[in-house]
């Protein structure tokens, strides 16, 4: 095997138990890395928070709410920053709004760090340079308001692997992948003294046919993703909003991938639903749910907590969010920092994120 798979593997999604192992092995798995530090700061939620310039990546039909006509924004996540300071996610996003309508883009570079190229001539080492593998896409959403509360978007997304030694000749990985996504909002309604509102998300993100890296002799599944979101916005008066996030999300990859080699994209989305070797239970066990809370003040400073979980046989993930936001006309800077609860290592443990937005 190559030194290019090696890394391929170090940055591929992975899910165990001390039980026993589940391995669920997806190419591009940095998609599955929350962006920004709005939705990260309440628990990596956001399919069914209010519209803002990085709802690309959770739900692209907000845009058409968003109270902006347009804006641009800018996003840095720190990864595995125990081991290195040259591995992140780096994220920009635009967006601009019509009367019904609304398009998106976003671009995401993930750079897996320096990698120093050495070989062996007898008992002394020789080095041969560096490179710098990394994976990137670059996506455009089309998003249209069908009702006064109801919205959908679909997404088209390129995407483009380069693992490989910079001596290879032999062409990178790359795919083409969509998002279909659907957004619900009420209008405000009394509660007591206060007003309220509540919203709905759906999206199934990175539909698309299974990659192939030739040196490993087979391809791999996008990490196809189903998302259910839910919030609810409570005015307490006219200063004062609080909000109450909620979020499902399960992999529609086969459990085993490894017995579905020859399985397409499509046939491995509904096999994903009944393939897991220990049946229902199992299947349930798959589903990550996160809650999330934030307080806003007069739409200028925010304050954002969550917990993120998945079951310790299934990748234990579990960890605590908290993030703040602070705003001014047509500029805003937000701030997220993550604690892990589990046992396992987490490799965006203690990595503080940060974003930068301006609308015009």
């Amino acid at each position: 095997m190559k030194f290019y798979a090696l890394i391929l593997l170090l940055s591929c999604s992975y899910i165990f138990s001390q039980e026993r192992e589940y391995p669920i092995t997806t190419a591009f798995p940095f998609l599955l890395i929350s962006p920004d530090a709005i939705a990260s700061g309440r628990g990596d939620i956001g399919g069914a928070s209010s519209p803002d310039i990085f709802s690309q990546y959770w739900n692209s039909s907000k845009y058409v709410f968003s109270l902006q006509k347009s804006g641009i924004g800018m996003s840095y996540t720190p990864y595995l920053n125990k081991l290195s300071r040259d591995i992140f996610l780096a994220n920009i996003s635009y967006y601009r709004k019509g009367s019904r309508s609304a398009w998106g883009s976003s671009l995401r570079y993930f750079s897996i760090g320096e990698v120093q190229q050495t070989q062996l001539f007898g008992s002394e080492i020789y080095r041969l340079g560096s490179f710098l593998p990394s994976e990137w896409l670059l996506d455009l959403s089309y998003n249209l308001k069908l009702s006064e509360y109801y919205s959908m978007g679909i997404t088209a997304r390129y995407l483009h692997s380069n693992l490989r030694l910079p001596t290879e000749e032999k062409a990178t990985a790359q795919g083409i992948a969509f998002d279909i996504s659907g957004y619900y909002t009420s209008e405000k309604h009394l509660v007591g003294n206060h007003f309220g509102s509540y919203s709905l998300g759906l999206q199934i993100s990175n539909i698309g046919s299974k990659i192939k890296y030739e040196d490993l002799g087979q391809s791999f599944f996008l990490p196809t993703n189903l998302k259910l979101s839910g919030s609810y916005t409570l005015s307490v008066d006219s200063e004062n909003d609080i909000s109450l996030l909620v979020e499902l999300n399960k992999l529609l990859v086969p459990s085993d991938t490894q017995k579905h080699k020859k399985t397409d994209f499509l046939e491995g989305i509904f096999t994903s639903f009944t393939d897991a070797p220990n049946g229902f239970l199992e299947e349930i066990r798959e589903i990550t749910w996160a809650l999330g809370f934030e307080y806003t003040y007069l739409q200028q400073w925010s304050l954002r907590t969550g917990y993120f979980y998945q079951h310790k046989n299934k990748g234990d993930k579990k960890y605590l969010t908290i993030g703040t936001g602070f705003s001014v006309p047509h500029w805003q800077l937000d701030f997220s920092y993550l604690f892990s609860t589990a046992q396992t290592v987490n490799p965006l443990s203690n990595s503080l994120r940060i974003s930068l937005q301006y609308t015009f």
